[in-house]
C-alpha cells in the first residue's frame, strides 16, 4: 500500500478542518470571545511545532510505522508502553467521533430516524473503504472530497458577508487577556493536532523522506480555514449568543439569505461534516486495525476490522447525551492528555531518544 504526499496533505487537512469548525468553536468561544481568532492564530502555531516534531520523528526511520519506530528508538517494553498510549488514543476517539456525529444528524437534519441505523450506515462504509484498499482507497476518497470540502466552506463563509458585523471582534485583547486566549487554543489545537497521525502515515509514502512539507500544509490550510469560518461565525452570530449555542457554525449557515429567496445553505455545512467524519473515522479505522496487528504480530490486519467495528458501535453508546460526547471528552481527555503527551510529548521523546542513539552510532 503506498500514497503519494498529495493524498496525505488531504487526509491530515480533512481531519482536521471539519471537527475542529464543528466542535471547537464554542468553548473557545466561551474562553476568548471576540479574541478567538488569536486563539486560533496560537493553536495553529501550536501543532505547527508538534508538526515539526512528527515529522522529523519519522524521519529517523521512514520506512516504519509508529509501532514499529517507538519499539527500535526506545527499545522493546518501553516502546511498547508508547505504543499502548497510542492506541487507548485511537480506541477512544472512534466511538466518540462516531456518536458525535450521530448526535449532530440525529439533531439538525434526521430527528425521527433511529441513532442505531445511522450509526450503522456510516459504520459499513468506513469499514469498507478500509477494508477494501485500506489506507489507498481512503487516500483517494480524501483527493476527491478534500477540494469539496474547500468549495463548501467558502461558498458559506462568503454568502454570510452580509451579516456580518465586525464590531463583535472589538475590543481587541482587552476583554480576554492572555490567559483566556491560549485557554481558547487548546480545543481547537487539540483537534488540529491529527497530523500525529503522520507516524503512522510516513510508512506508506512513495517516498517517505519527502512527506514532511504535505503535513505542515495539510495544518496550515486547515487552520487557515478553520480561522476564516470562525471569524465570520463570530461576526455573524455575535459573542453573547454564540458561545451558548452547541454548533455555532451550522446556525450561521442557517441565517444565510441571498436576494430574498436564496437560503437554508445548512446542507453546505451537513456535507462538510459527514465528509469530513467519514475520512476520519476511515483513517482511524485503519490506523487501529493495522497498528493493533502490528501490535499483536497479526498477519492479515484486515481480520480485525471485523472485531473493532462492534466494540466502537458498543462503546459509542456510553455516553448519556451530548455534552458527555463533545465537552466531557474534549475538555477531560483530549484536551489536558492527548495534546500535550501524544501529540507533543511522545513525539518529542522519539526525536530526542532517536537523535542520540545516531549521534553514538
Amino acid at each position: 500500500m503506498k500514497v503519494t504526499g498529495m493524498q496525505v496533505f488531504w487526509m491530515i487537512f480533512i481531519m482536521d478542518v471539519g471537527m475542529t469548525l464543528i466542535m471547537t468553536l464554542t468553548p473557545s468561544l466561551q474562553a476568548a470571545k471576540q479574541d478567538v481568532w488569536i486563539s486560533i492564530l496560537v493553536a495553529g502555531c501550536i501543532i505547527l511545532f508538534a508538526t515539526l516534531l512528527v515529522t522529523n520523528a519519522a524521519l529517523l526511520h521512514p520506512d516504519q510505522t509508529l509501532i514499529q519506530l517507538s519499539q527500535t528508538v526506545l527499545g522493546k517494553w518501553i516502546g511498547k508502553v508508547v505504543v499502548v498510549v497510542y492506541l487507548v488514543q485511537w480506541y477512544t476517539i472512534l466511538p466518540i467521533v462516531l456518536r458525535q456525529f450521530i448526535d449532530v444528524v440525529h439533531i439538525l437534519i434526521l430527528p425521527a430516524t433511529p441513532k442505531a441505523a445511522i450509526m450503522l450506515i456510516m459504520l459499513l462504509l468506513i469499514g469498507y473503504a478500509t477494508y477494501s484498499g485500506g489506507i489507498v482507497s481512503i487516500a483517494r476518497c480524501s483527493e476527491v472530497l478534500g477540494p469539496i470540502i474547500i468549495l463548501m466552506v467558502i461558498l458559506v463563509v462568503v454568502a454570510s458577508i452580509n451579516h456580518a458585523d465586525l464590531k463583535y471582534l472589538l475590543p481587541v485583547y482587552a476583554d480576554s487577556g492572555m490567559m483566556n486566549i491560549v485557554k481558547g487554543a487548546l480545543p481547537p489545537a487539540s483537534y488540529l493536532g491529527h497530523s500525529v497521525e503522520y507516524l503512522m502515515l510516513a510508512s506508506f509514502l512513495y517516498q517517505p523522506r519527502k512527506g514532511a512539507p504535505y503535513a505542515f500544509w495539510g495544518v496550515i490550510a486547515a487552520t487557515f480555514f478553520v480561522l476564516i469560518a470562525m471569524l465570520m461565525a463570530t461576526v455573524s452570530i455575535g459573542t453573547n449568543l454564540a458561545p451558548k449555542m452547541w454548533y455555532p457554525f451550522f446556525e450561521m449557515s442557517r441565517k444565510i439569505s441571498l436576494f430574498g429567496f436564496i437560503e437554508n445553505f445548512d446542507p453546505l455545512t451537513i456535507v462538510i461534516w459527514v465528509a469530513s467524519v467519514f475520512i476520519k473515522l476511515a483513517i482511524y479505522l485503519f490506523i487501529t486495525s493495522y497498528g493493533t496487528a502490528q501490535f499483536l504480530n497479526i498477519k492479515n490486519w484486515k481480520t480485525l476490522i471485523f472485531f473493532i467495528a462492534p466494540v466502537v458501535m458498543a462503546f459509542a453508546y456510553f455516553p448519556q447525551n451530548v455534552s458527555e460526547a463533545t465537552a466531557n471528552y474534549l475538555l477531560n481527555y483530549w484536551v489536558p492528555y492527548a495534546l500535550p503527551i501524544n501529540m507533543i510529548g511522545l513525539p518529542l521523546l522519539l526525536l530526542i531518544v532517536g537523535k542520540i542513539r545516531m549521534a553514538k552510532n
